[in-house]
């Protein structure tokens, strides 16, 4: 019981160490980070394609084999894009997430609209709100590149954060476990 013990204070302090050093990475070097994260998942796709197609070849149902036969294709040709043009689809999913901002920000403003045509209150505040997502949709469709390197700039921050709680809640960790 107590080696059990003594691992998991170990585990939790390399893994806080680890989650700080990636943190770290990310922190320092955002736009290399997008692209490595990208590529490997490239790298996933194209490996569970392959695995996806040769299941399909070896199945004896008709119907799970024709799956896995479209499945693996369309995970193998998207693994292959992500692999050589990573740069595109950090891009892409940006630009699909400041139209997603935009939208939600309109049909934010119709509802503060609505509520200021019932006369309730916090219709005001409701349409400064909805405005700041139209602006923050916009600038996240027109600079997706700004947003990328801040999202994982804050989530490089972020990691480190959780390393570092790790690391204390391991250190405070009683080195015996009396019962």
């Amino acid at each position: 019981m107590d080696q059990k013990f003594a691992s998991t204070k170990l585990g939790t302090i390399v893994s806080g160490v680890a989650l700080a050093a990636m943190g770290i990475i990310l922190f320092t070097n955002p736009q290399s980070a997008m692209l490595t994260i990208t590529v490997m998942l490239g790298w996933v796709l194209v490996v569970m394609g392959i695995v996806s197609l040769a299941s399909a070849l070896t199945r004896w149902s008709v119907i799970l084999s024709t799956a896995d036969l479209y499945a693996g294709i369309v995970e193998l040709l998207f693994g292959i894009l992500l692999v050589n043009i990573p740069g595109f689809f950090v891009t892409w999913i940006f630009i699909l997430l400041g139209i997603f901002i935009l939208v939600s920000g309109l049909n934010s403003l119709y509802g503060a609209n609505a509520l200021q045509a019932l006369g309730l209150p916090r219709a005001g505040t409701a349409k400064v709100g909805a405005i700041l997502a139209i602006v923050l949709g916009v600038l996240v469709l027109f600079s997706p590149g700004l947003f990328a390197d801040t999202t994982v700039v804050i989530c490089g921050i972020a990691l480190v954060y959780c390393g570092i709680v790790r690391i204390v809640d391991g250190v405070r960790m009683p080195s015996e476990h009396r019962a």
